[in-house]
Parts: C-alpha cells; sequence; structure tokens
C-alpha cells in the first residue's frame, strides 16, 4: 500500500520530493558542516540569535528536563544552535539532530525543519510521517523565520519523543517565532518609527500582529508577515513604500510627532481602526509608536456587536455581503412579495437559508403577530393536524383537560412558516387546503370555526411539482400555497463563497476575541472542490471547527488544509479527515503516554505534562476510557 494514502495532505508534496531527490529512508548519507563553517554560518545569524536569546531561553525554560528540545537553522537547513537535556538530546545525536548536520529535504527527506523551509510555512511532522525511517521516534514542530525585510532567514523548530506528540506545542513554536522576528525588527530599527497592533509584552511581543518600521521620510524600511498581510501587499513589495499609500496622509504625518504619552485614532483605507501610542526608550526619548485595534471592551462600545447566524439574510439585503446574482435574485423577489398577502413556497436544498429567508419575509411584511413555524417533517403523523388546528378538551386519549391551541390560532395577524411542507400526510393536506380557502381553523372536536388572519410561508427540498405528478402531494394545494415561488440556490452554485466564508470567519473570530483568520491559497481550492451538501450551514460548521484547530492547537491566525474536516466528503473529493482524532482524544492519547512512561507514577506523569498531580486527577477522571491506566495508577500511587 502507498503510504502517502495515510499522509495528511499537507505532507504528501514532500514525500514526493523525497523521492524525487533520491532520499533513501533506510540509509540516511548526512551532511554535516566543518567546525570552522558552522563557524561562519552562525556568525550570519548572530544579529537575530542575540535579538532572541532571551525568548529562546524562555521557551528552553518550559521544556527543561523533558524529552523535547529547541532548535534554530539557517535558511539552508544546517542546524545552528540548540537547546535541551539528556536523555533526548543523546538520542537526537544519534540521528544528528544536532549543530552542524544539514536538515533539508534534499537530505533528511520529510522532515519539519526542511520541510517548512521549502514549503515556507508552519509544518509539523509526527513519527511515521519522517520520510527517514531512524526519524520516526521523532514529532517536531517548525516555522520559517524572516528578516524585517522579508527575507527567508531560517527556521525555528521544538522536536521531541513522538510518544509525547501534542499539538499545542505548534503554538508554542509560532507564538516564540513571532516574538522573535518581533525582537529582530524592533532592535534593527532602534532609530525608526515602529507601527504594531498591540503593545508588545514578554515572550507574547508583536505575536501574530503587524509591526511596520518606518524612517524619517516616512517610507517603510522594514515590516513582518502580519504587517504585510494586514496591508495585503507581498512583504518585500512594502519595503520603500510611503506610509501614505495606506494611510491618510493627515494621519500619516500625524503620526511621525507623536510625544509623550499620546494618542492618536487614524484609519486605514478599508476603514479599520488603529489607535497609535508612543513608546520611550531607555532614555526616555520617543522613538516608538505602537498602533493597536481597539480593546474588546472599546470595540464593544464603538461598534455593533457581532450579528447572529438569524440576522445573516438581513445583512446580506442591507449591506451587499451576498454577492451572487442568483442568490441576490431570489432575495430581491423575497423582499417585494414580503408586504403582500401571497403565499410562497421557498425551494432549496437543505442548509441553503430557506428559514432565514422566510424570518426576513415576516421581519418586513409589516404583520403584528408572531412569527410561527412548524417543522411538517419531525411531527409524528396522528399528531400532526392536532398540533396544527387545535383539539377540544377530550377530543382524543391523552388531549389536555383545556384542550389546546393550535398553530394557526398561534399565528394570528403573523406568520405561519410551514417547513419541510412536503412530508405531510395527504390526509392533513386536505384540511389544511380547507382553512386556507376558508381562512378559519376548527379544532379537532369541535365544531365551531375560528377565523384566522395568516400568511403563509412553506418550504421543501423537494420538486413539489413532480411530486404531484406523483401522486404524494395535492394539486390544488400546491397551487394554493406557491402563488410565489423562490428559488435558493445550492452554496456550489453560488458565486460568493469565499465572501461568505469570510463573514463566518469573521464572526467566529470576534466571538473569540482574536485576529481575524485569513484562508491560505489552498484552502479556497479546497473550499472550492467541496460539493457542500449541507450548504450554507455546513460551511459555517466546518469553518467555525477549523478556526477553532487553527488557533487553539497550531496557534495559528491563516486556515492550512489540515484545519478542514469535510463530514460528507466523496471519493476524489478533498480528505474528509484531515484529523482523525479530536482535541478530546488526543489529549486522552497525550496522558496515557505520560503515564505509561512514568510507569505509572502520577507525580512524574503531572511534571512532564507540565500541570498539578490534582489537575491530573481530575482528568483521568473526565476520560472514561482511562479507566485502565487509572486503575494502574493506583496500584503504583
Amino acid at each position: 500500500m502507498d503510504p502517502l494514502t495515510h499522509l495528511p495532505t499537507s505532507l504528501a508534496p514532500s514525500w514526493k520530493r523525497s523521492r524525487q531527490y533520491g532520499v533513501d529512508p533506510r540509509k540516511v548519507h548526512n551532511d554535516l558542516l566543518p567546525k570552522g563553517e558552522l563557524k561562519d554560518r552562525k556568525e550570519q545569524m548572530k544579529e537575530w540569535l542575540n535579538a532572541s536569546s532571551d525568548i529562546l531561553n524562555q521557551v528552553y525554560g518550559m521544556l527543561r528536563k523533558s524529552p523535547y528540545m529547541v532548535i534554530v537553522s539557517d535558511r539552508d537547513g544546517y542546524v545552528i544552535a540548540t537547546w535541551g537535556d539528556p536523555p533526548f538530546t543523546d538520542r537526537a545525536k544519534r540521528v544528528w539532530l544536532d549543530e552542524g548536520a544539514n536538515w533539508h529535504e534534499r537530505i533528511k527527506g520529510t522532515n519539519a525543519i526542511g520541510t517548512a523551509l521549502v514549503e515556507q510555512q508552519p509544518i509539523s511532522v509526527i513519527g511515521e510521517q519522517h520520510y527517514c525511517e531512524e526519524n520516526r521516534f521523532l514529532t517536531c514542530y517548525a516555522t520559517p523565520l524572516y528578516t524585517p525585510t522579508g527575507e527567508l532567514l531560517g527556521v525555528l523548530d521544538i522536536s521531541g519523543d513522538a510518544r509525547m506528540h501534542h499539538p499545542h506545542t505548534m503554538g508554542m513554536v509560532l507564538t516564540a517565532a513571532h516574538a522573535c522576528q518581533a525582537r529582530m525588527l524592533l532592535q534593527s530599527a532602534r532609530r525608526e518609527l515602529v507601527l504594531s497592533f498591540r503593545e508588545a509584552d514578554t515572550l507574547a511581543e508583536g505575536y501574530g500582529r503587524p509591526l511596520i518600521a518606518v524612517d524619517a521620510n516616512g517610507l517603510i524600511s522594514r515590516i513582518n508577515q502580519e504587517g504585510a498581510r494586514w496591508l495585503n501587499t507581498p512583504q518585500a513589495e512594502c519595503i520603500g513604500q510611503p506610509l501614505t499609500r495606506w494611510f491618510d496622509p493627515q494621519d500619516a504625518q500625524a503620526l511621525l510627532s507623536l510625544r509623550d504619552s499620546a494618542e492618536l485614532p487614524v484609519k486605514a483605507p478599508s476603514g479599520t481602526s488603529w489607535i497609535a501610542r508612543p513608546v520611550l526608550d531607555e532614555r526616555k526619548r520617543t522613538h516608538r509608536v505602537l498602533l493597536s485595534p481597539p480593546s474588546a471592551s472599546e470595540r464593544k462600545n464603538a461598534a455593533p456587536p457581532p450579528v447572529p447566524l438569524e440576522d445573516a439574510v438581513h445583512i446580506s439585503l442591507e449591506k451587499g455581503i451576498a454577492s451572487c446574482p442568483k442568490f441576490q435574485k431570489a432575495l430581491k423577489l423575497a423582499v417585494h412579495v414580503s408586504r403582500t398577502d401571497a403565499t410562497i413556497l421557498l425551494r432549496g436544498e437543505t442548509g441553503t437559508g430557506k428559514d432565514l429567508v422566510a424570518r426576513e419575509i415576516h421581519k418586513r411584511s409589516g404583520r403584528t403577530g408572531p412569527l410561527v413555524v412548524v417543522n411538517c417533517g419531525a411531527i409524528p403523523e396522528p399528531l400532526l393536524e392536532a398540533e396544527l388546528f387545535g383539539y377540544e378538551k377530550g377530543a382524543f386519549t391523552g388531549a389536555r383537560n383545556g384542550g389546546h391551541r393550535g398553530k394557526f390560532e398561534a399565528a394570528h395577524k403573523g406568520t405561519l412558516f410551514l417547513d419541510e411542507i412536503g412530508e405531510m400526510p395527504l390526509a392533513s393536506q386536505a384540511v389544511l387546503l380547507r382553512i386556507l380557502e376558508e381562512k378559519q381553523v376548527t379544532r379537532i372536536g369541535s365544531n365551531r370555526p375560528i377565523p384566522v388572519d395568516v400568511r403563509i410561508i412553506t418550504a421543501t427540498n423537494k420538486d413539489l411539482a413532480r411530486e404531484v405528478r406523483e401522486n404524494r402531494f395535492r394539486a390544488d394545494l400546491y397551487y394554493r400555497i406557491c402563488e410565489v415561488e423562490i428559488h435558493l440556490p445550492p452554496l456550489r452554485e453560488r458565486s460568493d463563497l469565499f465572501l461568505l466564508a469570510e463573514y463566518f470567519l469573521d464572526q467566529v473570530s470576534r466571538e473569540l476575541n482574536i485576529a481575524p483568520v485569513l484562508l491560505r491559497g489552498e484552502v479556497r481550492e479546497m473550499l472550492s472542490r467541496y460539493h457542500w451538501p449541507g450548504n450554507i450551514r455546513e460551511l459555517r460548521q466546518v469553518l467555525r471547527q477549523a478556526v477553532f484547530h487553527a488557533h487553539f492547537v497550531r496557534g495559528s491566525s491563516i486556515l492550512s488544509a489540515e484545519d478542514l474536516v469535510f463530514p460528507q466528503a466523496q471519493a476524489g473529493e478533498p480528505d474528509a479527515s484531515p484529523r482523525p482524532v479530536s482535541l478530546e482524544e488526543q489529549e486522552a492519547e497525550t496522558i496515557a503516554q505520560a503515564i505509561r512512561i512514568s510507569e505509572g507514577n502520577l507525580s512524574k506523569a503531572a511534571r512532564m505534562l507540565g500541570i498539578g498531580r490534582t489537575t491530573l486527577y481530575r482528568k483521568l477522571n473526565r476520560y472514561p476510557n482511562l479507566k485502565n491506566i487509572r486503575l494502574q495508577h493506583q496500584r503504583h500511587g
């Protein structure tokens, strides 16, 4: 069986390259630097290493005495510096994971350092995912490092024992890399104005936040990746450009004049609000300005709160978020007929937003009564008529003593939305037709008609005209409920997929109070190839889950292929399960591994996991599948 079929989609190209390079997975031919050349390469990265040393030592302090090590390589893949402790470092040296060794893909095949250099993106390679057999005891997490002018500098990597694999390690690598790059930019821009999205602080300094250095002439001299991404311009292209290319000229000039503790609100051309603050150097001179977005509380007061999904259609109508011509045509028709009393049939696949359009029609109808929703497919057939039309006391066994008001009465002066109308039994269809024609309802067990003023909206994912031809739906009822038919296109036929995706990503980012989450090119391709049987509802669920994985597992604000899970993927479509286990399962397995390695010694296992013994007890009780390990632990105390 081809091993490529068991790899994450992000690593399959690397294995193919490793084969093309002629790397032997069973016998590695190492490339080792002479001491003199290693010294020269260290000298080339000296400025970066000096600027980042305290951050790297902080990371090492977190991993001290654990089966992990911190590694920095240069842009050619040669290991320049390492931080770690025996016995893990002893084992690492046996495969030349040490200073002076080359870990480029051409030498070592698929591995985090080499693959991150080639792909120029964060990479994790776990156990058997390594191309060379001797490296499969490792779990490695790496991300590229860049100079303040956008040139590839090298790689920051954390490698450890594959049995202790933990997805949160990637977040640590990304945090440290961003902090190191921010420190380098600030150190190399001592006499320049530096703009940042948030005030730097200890290890998290600059993590995921744009940093822009501007010289005395207002030209950008240095910028990190986040800054370039925020300006929507390639990093190298930003260098030498005037700040006024993206900011109002008056704001840009005012930034250069900030002193003391003054603050200045500015706006980018995109309309994004920024807040500029000056920072004093060690001599109390103003030479840096930190630019930050409003805090969560400020944003809550200054801007409307996140809009719930139920208002998505309203937003689409008012702000043009839904730009697909097919969908706009449907919405335009819905708006025009909302003020009439015409019956409306909404037709579309599950998840296309029929319920939201129905709510918007009711909202715009001017009717004073409520919107009452009935799912005809969710109510058992014997109870459907009682639910719709109501019943009197004693009408049937189990009837309430006081009787029951049906949905028609409840919707008086309002709108009755009958979802899944195609599931309604033929007998109930006859009663519904009579009520629509007579505009009055008679409860079960009564002979007294009750006048009702109700606007009817129905919805279905079936072809009701075909259902009529095949005698599964009454023709007279079909014509009665279908005075206006509005077809909602499926997501795969809409041209605004990415606009909707960005809308949902913004909503989740706001909910979590994190930096905006962006889409990579490969993710856009996967989204466009997928057939979306669950439509908008499925898109929201997929993206919401992807944001949680990207932010909390990988520590990234950019979605990648491994973040996506397509629950209903078909053969030939994007991998439906790039992550075979949930976060809870991963945590449980990590705990299990720690206890096995510590031979049931809970105190030692807790130290390996970086948590307290009490917390470990709580987690053991949380996961029932750890019962056997819990019993083993009780024997060892």
